[in-house]
């Protein structure tokens, strides 16, 4: 009996259409991802025991530096009164809508997180939070 041998023929996988494939999976997420913005400033948020994270599609943060410096939604602003025109620009809506989050550093003087809250009550904002991070 005489048995058939075989003719060793080479077997590969083409892969370059997978490699394609990965390519355009790879630019899709990382188009279609979104990136958390931090404010300008470098803020150090003080610690609290209760933490009730913040879920609202509609906010806007207030970030006071440590030396007092402010920047509203990234924008850094210099005075009083530049915080009050940029506020004023929120309409009625707005101002029920939006949630305010003020991140203030934790050496941040009193006096300063105590002026931008006088302004926004002022201004009629009625949701305002400030941000702090959970104690470990």
């Amino acid at each position: 009996m005489e048995l058939k041998k075989s003719t060793g023929k080479d077997f590969s996988i083409d892969i370059s259409s997978l490699v394609d494939v990965l390519f355009t999976l790879l630019i899709f997420f990382s188009l279609t991802s979104t990136f958390v913005k931090e404010s300008g400033l470098k803020v150090d948020l003080p610690k609290a025991s209760s933490d009730t994270p913040l879920i609202s599609a509609e906010k806007f943060e207030i970030a006071i530096s440590a030396d007092g410096r402010v920047a509203l939604g990234g924008t850094e602003v210099s005075s009083t009164e530049e915080i009050k025109e940029f506020l004023s620009k929120f309409d009625t809506d707005m101002r029920l809508k939006y949630v305010i989050v003020i991140k203030a550093d934790v050496t941040t003087p009193h006096g300063r997180v105590t002026e931008v809250l006088d302004i926004l009550k002022s201004l009629k904002f009625e949701n305002i939070a400030v941000a702090t991070r959970s104690k470990e």
